[in-house]
């Protein structure tokens, strides 16, 4: 099912571009990725799923987003039924309102349903409308299943713009300056990422002093200044790859790596494949 560079092929039993499993079909599901999309739904308390090097334990009234070409392994624990929806990536990205909105729809790939803020109306009942759909006899069975994906896409991105702009409205007026501030750090960093970055650049340029800069960055970001250029470098790196024509030393320099060999293994170290393994991940398009 797992071929070696990893990939778990797009081969549903049936002519549709949308699949849905339900029941128990392993204890271990290895390290993989797909050229799909991915919505699984646990629907008890007994399954961890590993994504970008970290293990999360699932509980029944959560569900995870899985875009394409995301590393991830599953673990479950008993023999109770989960939920999977699966479904190619390539009809939603055509609209303009998920490409508009997919960093929103995708910033938590974990959601729970009885969390903080609520949902207009909950997501795993939608997705059980779909699975019922799958296993019914019913006309134009394909084009329901994804009328109800797209309202399971409208009510992810109607609960995450709630916790937005919550969120937005609990700032103080300093907060609020300082993501002005570092909204402009961002807009440097994405002009000057193919060069050597400096704290003291970047302090300056913020008119900060880089000790209350280096402060402030870790605590608006969750992260150091160095990681999260290095972030941004692999994002860059990663869009560069989807392009055959540009070698893989060139990716590197093109995103900012003094050489390809710490481009390599900081790159190996951030998505459990090298660039080269990456870059495959783009033939297993559908044509």
């Amino acid at each position: 099912m797992i071929k070696p560079d990893l990939s778990e092929p797009m081969q549903f039993i049936h002519d549709m571009s949308i699949n849905v499993s339900y029941g128990h079909f392993y204890s271990v599901f290895p390290t993989h990725w797909h050229s799909f999309m991915e919505i699984l739904a646990p629907l008890s308390d007994d399954m961890s799923i590993t994504l970008d090097n970290e293990v999360f334990t699932l509980k029944a009234n959560q569900f995870v987003l899985i875009p394409p070409r995301n590393l991830h392994s599953l673990t479950k624990n008993s023999l109770s039924p989960c939920l999977v929806v699966q479904f190619s990536d390539l009809f939603l990205p055509q609209l303009q309102d998920f490409i508009h909105h997919k960093q929103l729809l995708f910033c938590q790939p974990i959601l729970e349903v009885n969390g903080s803020a609520s949902f207009m109306e909950n997501p795993i009942d939608i997705l059980l409308k779909i699975k019922k759909l799958y296993y019914s006899g019913i006309s134009f069975k394909e084009m329901r299943m994804y009328e109800e994906l797209l309202h399971f896409f409208i009510v992810i991105g109607e609960h995450n713009y709630q916790i937005e702009n919550k969120l937005s409205a609990q700032k103080t007026p300093q907060q609020k300056v300082y993501d002005k501030k570092f909204d402009m750090v961002s807009d440097y960093i994405g002009q000057h990422y193919m060069e050597q970055v400096s704290l003291d650049d970047l302090a300056a340029f913020a008119g900060f002093s880089k000790y209350h800069f280096s402060r402030i960055f870790k605590a608006h970001y969750q992260t150091s200044l160095p990681e999260y250029i290095t972030s941004f470098r692999i994002s860059k790196a990663k869009e560069l790859l989807e392009n055959p024509e540009i070698s893989i030393v060139d990716v590197a320099l093109q995103s900012g790596f003094l050489s390809l060999s710490s481009f390599n293994r900081t790159f190996k170290q951030s998505n459990n494949c090298t660039p080269s393994q990456f870059r495959k991940m783009f033939d297993h398009f559908p044509a």
